[in-house]
Order: C-alpha cells, then sequence, then structure tokens
C-alpha cells in the first residue's frame, strides 16, 4: 500500500497529526463504549427484564465478536486499505450504536453489540498498522506514546461517563444515551477521516493471490472462542468443554499457517515474525503484563466495595489514577535516549511489580485516607504505560512492515484473550480464598497481588531477554532506520548487538542460530508498501 503521507528532507515521517487523531478518536470510542456498557448494565436489565444471562451475554458479545474478527479484520486493512477499512467500521460502528440505542428488546441489543464488536475490530486493528506503516522512528514513538493515553484515557472516560450518562436522563433516554452519542461523535470523525486520513491502495491482484486462508482463519476464531466463551459465559457447565477443545484446535492451526507459508501464499495469522527472539520475548511480557493489569482492575473493584466498603461512585474514581498515569508514560517514550529507551520496558516491568507487593501493605481501609493506595496505583499505572509503549515500540521495529497486519492482530487477539484469562482465573482465585476460613478476604487480596508481583517480575525478565535479543542499531526502542532498505537490523560484524537471529531456512542454519549482521527478515522494501510480488523462498520459510 502506497500512503499519501508527509514527507521531510531526512525521509518519511508520517502523515499529519490530525489524521492520527481521527485513528486515535476510534480507538478511543471502542474503549468507552466497552467501560461505559458495564455501568449502564443494571439500568439495561431493569429496562427491557433482561436475565442475567442475557445480560452477561449483552456485555460480552462486544469483546467475543471483536476478538474474533480483529486478526481477520488486520489482513483485510493490508489487502483493502488501511484508510478504507477503517472508514468501513467507523461507518458500522456509528450505524450499530444508532441500532442499539433504538433497540426495544433484548435479542435485537444483543445483534447491536456483535455488529458493534465486529465494527470495533475493523477501527482498532487499523490503528497499529496505520502506526506502524506510516510513521518511522521518533515519529513512530510518539504516535505509539499518544496512542498509551488514548488508551488509558478512553477507559478512565468510560468509568466516568457510563453512570453520569445514565444518571442524567438526556432528554429522558436514560442508558439508550450511552449508544445514542456515539452517533454524532461517529458521523463527525467520519467526516474527518474521508478527508484528512492518508489514501492508500489496495495490494495489487497479483499480490493479493493465495492470500484467502479459509481454513485458517476459521481455525483462528474457533481456538480464540475456544478459549474466550468459557471464561466468558462459566454456564452452563458443559461449556468448559471448550476451553479442552482450544489446545488441539491451537495446534492444527500453527500446522496449517506453516504449510500455507510453505506453499507461499499468505496466512490468516503469519508465524514468520515469530521467528526473531526479541518478538516471541516481547510479546510474552507484553501479555503477561496485560493479564495483570486487567486482573488488578476487576480484583480492585471486589476489594474496594467488599471489604474496604467504599461506595461504588469512590471506588470507581480509584483506579482513575492508574489509568491516568499509564497515558501519561506515554510521551516520555519518545523523548527518551535510545540507550535508555532499550531499558524502558524493564523499568516499567519493575515499577508495576513493586506496586503489585505494596498494594495489600500500604494503609487501607474504613475510617483510613485512600490516598497511599491510589499513589501506589499511580505508580504501577505508569510503570504499565512505559512497558507497553516501549514494548510495541520495540515490536514495531523490529518487525517489517509488511507484517503490519499479523502484528496488530496478534497483539490485539492476544491482549483479550489473556485479559478474559486473568479476570476468570485470579477472580475465581480470589473468591475461593476469601470463603475460606483460614484465609479470609484480606488474606485474599494479599495472595492474589503476591500472585501478580511474581508475574508482572517474570515478564521484567521476559523484557530484558527481549532487549538483548534486539537486532542491531537498526532496531529496537529508540529512533533508528527500520525499513530494509534503509538497512535496518544492519551492523558492522564484530560491533556490539550485531548478532541477530535468522529464520530457517533450507540451506541455512538451523533456526535459533547466530549470524553475523543482517535483516531477519530478507524482502526489501519501502515502509507503507507490501513487498512486491510473491514473497521470497527465504520468507515463506518458518
Amino acid at each position: 500500500m502506497h500512503a499519501t503521507t508527509g514527507q521531510s528532507a531526512g525521509g518519511r515521517t508520517g502523515p499529519s497529526g490530525t489524521a492520527l487523531l481521527v485513528l486515535l478518536i476510534g480507538q478511543a470510542m471502542a474503549n468507552i463504549d466497552l467501560a461505559i456498557v458495564n455501568l449502564a448494565a443494571p439500568a439495561v436489565s431493569a429496562d427491557l427484564h433482561v436475565s442475567s444471562s442475557e445480560l452477561t451475554l449483552m456485555v460480552t458479545a462486544y469483546a467475543l465478536c471483536s476478538a474474533v474478527l480483529l486478526a481477520p479484520a488486520a489482513r483485510l486493512g493490508e489487502r483493502q486499505g488501511v484508510r478504507r477499512v477503517y472508514l468501513w467500521g467507523l461507518a458500522l460502528f456509528t450505524l450499530a450504536s444508532l441500532g442499539c440505542g433504538l433497540a426495544g428488546s433484548t435479542p435485537v441489543l444483543i445483534a447491536g453489540r456483535c455488529l458493534q464488536g465486529a465494527a470495533t475490530s475493523l477501527m482498532i486493528s487499523q490503528v497499529l498498522v496505520g502506526i506502524h506503516r506510516w510513521y518511522t522512528g521518533s515519529a513512530r514513538a510518539k504516535a505509539l506514546g499518544w496512542n498509551a493515553l488514548t488508551l488509558s484515557g478512553g477507559a478512565a472516560l468510560g468509568q466516568v461517563l457510563g453512570g453520569t450518562i445514565v444518571s442524567a436522563d438526556i432528554l429522558g433516554t436514560g442508558w439508550r444515551a450511552v449508544f445514542l452519542l456515539n452517533v454524532p461523535i461517529g458521523v463527525l470523525i467520519l467526516a474527518l477521516g474521508v478527508t484528512l486520513l492518508p489514501h492508500d491502495r489496495p495490494a495489487p491482484a497479483d499480490v493479493r493471490r493465495g492470500d484467502n486462508d479459509v481454513p485458517g482463519t476459521v481455525l483462528l476464531a474457533a481456538a480464540t472462542l475456544a478459549v474466550l466463551i468459557p471464561l466468558s459465559l462459566e454456564k452452563p457447565d458443559w461449556i468448559w468443554i471448550l476451553l479442552a477443545a482450544a489446545v488441539p484446535l491451537g495446534v492444527q492451526l500453527i500446522r496449517t499457517e506453516r504449510r500455507v507459508i510453505a506453499r507461499g501464499d499468505t496466512p490468516a495469522l503469519d508465524l514468520r515474525p515469530l521467528s526473531a527472539p526479541a518478538v516471541r520475548w516481547a510479546l510474552a511480557s507484553y501479555a503477561g503484563t496485560t493479564l495483570t493489569y486487567l486482573a488488578m482492575l476487576y480484583l480492585l473493584s471486589l476489594h474496594l466495595q467488599g471489604q474496604l466498603l467504599l461506595p461504588a461512585w469512590q471506588a470507581g474514581l480509584v483506579p482513575l489514577g492508574w489509568v491516568l498515569a499509564f497515558g501519561l508514560a506515554g510521551p516520555v517514550i519518545g523523548r527518551s535516549p535510545q540507550r535508555l529507551a532499550r531499558l524502558l520496558p524493564v523499568i516499567g516491568c519493575a515499577l508495576l511489580t513493586a506496586a503489585y507487593a505494596l498494594a495489600p501493605v500500604v494503609p487501607a481501609g474504613e475510617g483510613t485516607a485512600i490516598w497511599p493506595l491510589t499513589a501506589v496505583l499511580c505508580a504501577g499505572g505508569f510503570g504499565l504505560g512505559l512497558s507497553h509503549t516501549a514494548l510495541l515500540n520495540l515490536l514495531t521495529t523490529a518487525v517489517p512492515s509488511r507484517f503490519a497486519a499479523t502484528l496488530s492482530g496478534t497483539v490485539n487477539t492476544l491482549s483479550t484473550v489473556v485479559g478474559v484469562t486473568g479476570i476468570a482465573l485470579f477472580g475465581a482465585v480470589y473468591t475461593w480464598l476469601g470463603r475460606s476460613d483460614g484465609v479470609g478476604p484480606g488474606g485474599a487480596w494479599a495472595l492474589v497481588c503476591a500472585g501478580l508481583a511474581l508475574i508482572a517480575a517474570l515478564c521484567g525478565l521476559a523484557a530484558l531477554r527481549a532487549a538483548a535479543t534486539e537486532s542491531g542499531p537498526g532496531q529496537g526502542s529508540g529512533p533508528g532506520p527500520e525499513s530494509d532498505e534503509e538497512g535496518a537490523a544492519a551492523a558492522a560484524p564484530g560491533q556490539a548487538g550485531a548478532a541477530t537471529v535468522v529464520p530457517k531456512t533450507g540451506a541455512g542454519p538451523a533456526a535459533g542460530a547466530t549470524e553475523p549482521a543482517g535483516p531477519v527478515f530478507t524482502t526489501r522494501e519501502r515502509p507503507g508498501a507490501p513487498a512486491a510480488g510473491r514473497a521470497s523462498e527465504a520468507d515463506r520459510t518458518t
């Protein structure tokens, strides 16, 4: 794809800031809608006489449909263009919000939520792809920082606005205003997107040939649902059989995608970026910290209201420091020297570990100020922001731009899966320990926080390995050349950090062997454009 982007004397830096703003507003709308509906759920239940299972489905349908379609949506953006697919998603999201706001029955509302989830996958999958393809060096780092701020700001606004909008009963609409307010905002952003987003042409037909991996797409969706449905719905009991089915489905998915890559076609889930150890370690650290973050937000609501007996409105405000501090960490990445930027994921994980360890220790409770716990949460949120933004920067510089769709789909789907897993796992452990006579609620809070701290510490080690295994000066968290034609990952033999990991080829060394400097991926490409023609033989081999 060839984007119309701003140029500078030193090379392409990316489109204007207003184009990035259009992308990030779509991301914010998706985040706000997820949080805001959770708070509006009681009003929906009272108005439409929704059963508890239907209410759960109304909330989870959005995340389930979004998670299943994230990877195919990212691939669709690669084929049809980021601008086009993003605007499709925004238009569908606006129409689905209108349908939810006007719904007169539970089935219509659930169907609208499914459409919203599908539309969200089209929108948010293009955000990371667009940043990856349209920005390089320090401009990309700054864009990722603003993306982190958007993620945290959307979560914070969703928590604050949910109860406020429902309570305000705007024009007598009650809970419906939660959805209807998306309509004028969506129309405005759609108009701005048509005007401001860079034009990128779809991939030529000869490049798209073999890009319809239907078996892989079906297996990816089935494996994702097999994990998410039992963890989201929990009942009936037989639904847990699906979780056991996730393992063979995942194994078959990997086998299928390897065959697709071997014959030179485009897989639904491209495994080639995972050939670089830095990518594997960075994804592991990112997934682990995401799991602890979402689990902590859930556990915090139970602890604040159940044990500390805070009113709901105050319990909702306590995590705001966490999510806002998360966003404040983003701009730090773009201003950090390269040497320091490489260590920011590790520093972030260390802050996160300390926050989890201190959370059950600081004074908090009835008759005690809540600010010590809030301060600890702010430190944890800042650490999470440092870690996430720096890891994304590492990933987008370590992975060539032709794999931008794969990276976006992998990161977003992985975040959803581990988030639901963390909430279900730690939520069950907290409830079980809290009911135990030998532990009680206070001991349960301390033990789950210790578990989160342990995972965060392991994520710090994974981040350290990711930084240590980055390829030469063209890679990494700091600014530098990232495209193949700019010599990404090139370094003089014998120079520190010059060793890199090369994917296994038929005549090459075994996977994981160290070679002198050279790019992990061999296809020479221009950022924002697909590799010309078919992939080379080295690219087809994992």
